[in-house]
């Protein structure tokens, strides 16, 4: 009768022990299936709001295009893409979602974010390789990656900062950005006015240019638009409180 007592006691403890822990195992295991035109708020510290709808996030959340969000004081969020990217922001950001799009047949992808003031850290999946695009706009530039990590400083001035940590991303100004964006467009015809004077010569509020930054160099923009050339950092000198985080989160999450 003891012993059977002692047993029983043994399993209760087991019980309390290990159903814990394998339920920690199994969100740890589990993997997030975010769909096409889509992002999940895959961790949160601190308070997000989804400024249009004053409604705070949580984790498990989910993001769509021309959702504007905005992070309170010491928090921070990350958000999973639907393509296997992570993107995360720092404390007193302001962003928005502009495209989630995803095509798995073709490994096309279509994300856009649009960085108002803050940090953002990308790790970006390379399953996609270079089809299709991702981009971070500022106020003043786009930068368009392949598979890489990096992030974006925008500063209240409108300057912006941008450090690379692997593989390499195209920086340009946003109005050569909206050339090309332009572009890509088909528009219908239209009836044409007669002639018109045209303006003459005009100064640009811009200097056009486009650089490739490659792991471990910097680039900053100017508030007015205007760009360094890209120069080597040192990582040793950049750890931050911020950049540990994020490079932990990396390593933890395995992007591929």
């Amino acid at each position: 009768m003891r012993l059977f007592k002692t047993r029983r006691i043994q399993w209760v403890l087991i019980s309390i022990f290990l159903v814990p822990c394998l339920a920690s195992a199994e969100n740890i295991m589990s993997t997030v299936e975010v769909k096409s035109g889509q992002a999940e708020v895959t961790f949160l510290e601190g308070r997000a709001t989804l400024i249009k709808k004053g409604i705070s996030l949580t984790q498990g959340d989910l993001l769509f295009p021309g959702d504007r969000v905005r992070t309170g004081r010491d928090s921070r969020i990350e958000v999973k893409l639907p393509e296997g990217s992570f993107i995360r922001f720092g404390e007193q950001t302001t962003f928005e979602l502009i495209s989630a799009s995803f095509d798995q047949e073709k490994t096309l992808r279509d994300i856009k974010v649009s960085m108002v003031l803050g940090k953002i850290w990308a790790k970006i999946s390379k399953l996609f390789g270079g089809r299709g695009r991702f981009e971070v706009l500022t106020k003043t530039a786009v930068s368009g990656v392949r598979g890489t990590v990096y992030r974006v400083n925008v500063n209240p001035d409108d300057s912006v900062m941008v450090k690379v940590y692997g593989g390499e991303i195209v920086v340009n100004s946003l109005n050569k950005a909206n050339i090309t964006s332009q572009s890509e467009k088909i528009t219908k015809p239209a009836k044409v006015s007669g002639p018109h004077p045209v303006p003459g010569p005009h100064p640009v509020t811009m200097e056009e240019w486009t650089y490739i930054v490659k792991a471990l160099q910097q680039i900053n923009i100017r508030p007015d638009g205007t760009a360094t050339k890209p120069f080597r950092f040192s990582i040793k000198d950049d750890l931050n409180d911020w950049v540990r985080w994020n490079l932990e989160r990396d390593k933890i999450l395995g992007v591929q």
